[in-house]
């Protein structure tokens, strides 16, 4: 079964409209991220499907979202494909390290309670100690769990529209922009 080109279509529009921000302004780093969310969202979803029509996953009658997110899609690309597409990547790595050095000071609360987006440190903390591990499975969940989180906080309203958030969304949209682009290889290649 190839790729079908709407999904190249997809792909290649919204990847193009996120490398479009440049950054010049503030409300840049939150297309950008809102972009690339778009196109992560459109490609788990599509490794999903996958991996149930080839009986690897069951899904029920209601879409896993976050499972897709943190799950199925390294399961598709494989966790050490993806391990070594963010580590041995120079600008995914310092943008990861730089991440956990944030969330280690606190500077930013990724694990945010509902409704009232109570910070939940602990929760941060168990974060930053499996974005520092050594098995790639855990450090590849880690990380996909960091991007769905900022990506609900935003979509969900807990994320302000500050020049703080900088330092929180460009190295995310870096390191997103690499799983994207890991992820449609493997579709591409596998379908």
């Amino acid at each position: 079964m190839a790729l079908h080109p709407h999904l190249n279509d997809f792909y290649n529009e919204w990847l193009s409209k996120a490398d479009n921000y440049d950054g010049r302004q503030l409300s840049d780093y939150f297309n950008k991220a809102f972009s690339l969310f778009t196109l992560y969202n459109k490609l788990y979803a599509e490794a999903t499907f996958e991996l149930a029509r080839r009986n690897v996953i069951t899904l029920s009658n209601t879409f896993p979202d976050r499972k897709g997110a943190t799950e199925y899609a390294p399961k598709f690309i494989g966790y050490m494909t993806l391990y070594i597409a963010i580590t041995d990547d120079q600008n995914c790595s310092d943008c990861l390290q730089s991440l956990i050095g944030h969330i280690s000071d606190h500077d930013f609360y990724i694990k945010l309670s509902m409704p009232y987006g109570e910070p939940q440190i602990q929760k941060d903390d168990d974060l930053v100690k499996r974005l520092n591990s050594k098995s790639p499975s855990v450090k590849v969940t880690a990380i996909l769990d960091l991007i769905y989180s900022v990506r609900c906080n935003m979509f969900h309203g807990n994320k302000q529209f500050d020049h703080v958030q900088v330092d929180l969304l460009s190295p995310i949209t870096v390191i997103l922009r690499t799983v994207i682009i890991t992820l449609y290889t493997a579709l591409r290649d596998e379908l």
